[in-house]
């Protein structure tokens, strides 16, 4: 029972414990966050830590002052390789918008950076410590006493901490306790496929291609390789029953250069499939002494390539917020209120970015791009520096 548990006691100056469930970035990082605020995090995850390198992603310039703040933004940039600005391209290679590497760093304070989610993970593994991570340790639920709170697990054991972060992804176990009433799944009408092409780029800036329903995006990666994925209209739960690589070659092989060649460059096992989904903006995030961070709280479509980038600000200003001092309700109260207005906005731009590129009749297609070549420079970008932009403390 949650009442059996007796009231957490320290010695003075004894570290206070907390508990972290999930493992990837989102968890890594709020464990980083704990250290910071002179925490003993316990991070359960029910999965291997070190997985497979898998597929890739790109940390845009607020996750790596997010990472800069959290003191672990220089090993990232070791492991990953810069995109030289960003580009927006039709499906013919027409270009409707450009902003280059060095515009990025004047206006935007850096680049994106791409590298595998295994090597991130790997980077705040070893920062936080691997012996804070419990595997195999499936979290079901939490129970509350006055002053801590009990994360209740799948084989019958518990592990107790003065708080909990639900960092447990897109099917958060925690969110699913946190919140009152109807939380269901919104699938975006797409499946993502996602892989690591034996293809070298160069300098090369990050790209966007949109056709009609269809988008493809590719990023340079080191050791010679591409980073891409792609997008087409599909009914959930079709993707995984369908060979990735003569499809994507049937709707994409057509496409401007260096799109078929990359698909070329990829071996079909490195090819994986997700359907894309998200979830209605929450209120709250925060109970007493329960917080979400990452996907657990506001999952995203991939549209902005924003969905890590937010769990590593989480992860910041949640260590801003434990540091001052304030009693824990306090402090999640304050992380919620900083963090919970920026990411859902941004969660509403990805989805309605995401709309716009599933569009599929000509006409719509046709004014879509005629609106994103013609439009001036200035909005873009200062649209572009209000997401790349972390709030300082």
């Amino acid at each position: 029972m949650a009442g059996s548990h007796p009231p957490v006691r320290r010695e003075a100056g004894a570290a206070r414990r907390a508990i972290v469930v999930g493992a990837g970035p989102a968890g890594l990082a709020a464990a980083l966050a704990l250290r910071a605020a002179d925490y003993t995090p316990v991070v359960l995850e029910q999965a291997d830590v070190r997985r497979p390198a898998g597929t890739a992603l790109t940390l845009w310039p607020n996750a790596m002052a997010a990472l800069a703040e959290l003191e672990v933004d220089a090993a990232v940039v070791a492991v990953g390789c810069p995109a030289e600005g960003n580009q927006i391209r039709t499906a013919g290679g027409r270009l409707l918008d450009d902003v280059p590497g060095a515009t990025m760093r004047e206006r935007f304070g850096g680049v994106g950076i791409t590298l595998f989610r295994s090597d991130l993970t790997a980077v705040l593994l070893d920062r936080v410590g691997p012996a804070v991570v419990r595997t195999g340790a499936r979290c079901v639920g939490f129970t509350r006493t006055a002053d801590t709170v009990v994360a209740r697990l799948a084989d019958g054991t518990e592990e107790v901490g003065e708080l909990l972060i639900g960092a447990d992804g897109l099917r958060s176990v925690v969110r699913a306790q946190l919140v009152d009433g109807p939380d269901p799944l919104r699938y975006a009408g797409c499946p993502v496929w996602r892989g690591v092409a034996e293809y070298d780029l160069g300098t090369a800036p990050g790209l966007l291609s949109m056709g009609r329903g269809e988008q493809f995006g590719l990023f340079p990666m080191c050791d010679g390789r591409a980073y891409w994925f792609a997008s087409l209209p599909m009914p959930s739960g079709r993707a995984a029953g369908i060979a990735a690589a003569p499809l994507l070659r049937e709707h994409f092989g057509h496409w401007h250069t260096p799109v078929r060649a990359v698909l070329a460059a990829t071996p079909d096992r490195h090819i994986i499939a997700t359907d894309i989904f998200d979830r209605h903006p929450l209120r709250r995030w925060s109970s007493g002494r329960v917080t979400l961070v990452g996907d657990a709280a506001h999952p995203s479509t991939p549209n902005l390539g924003q969905g890590t980038c937010q769990a590593l600000e989480d992860a910041a200003v949640l260590a801003r917020w434990l540091r001052r001092g304030d009693a824990v309700p306090e402090a999640l109260r304050g992380y919620e209120a900083d963090r919970l207005p920026r990411a859902n906005r941004l969660t509403r731009q990805a989805a309605l970015l995401g709309r716009l590129g599933g569009w599929r009749s000509p006409l719509a297609c046709w004014l879509r791009d005629q609106m994103m070549s013609r439009a001036p420079a200035g909005p873009r970008q200062r649209q572009l520096a209000e997401m790349f932009a972390f709030p300082a403390r």
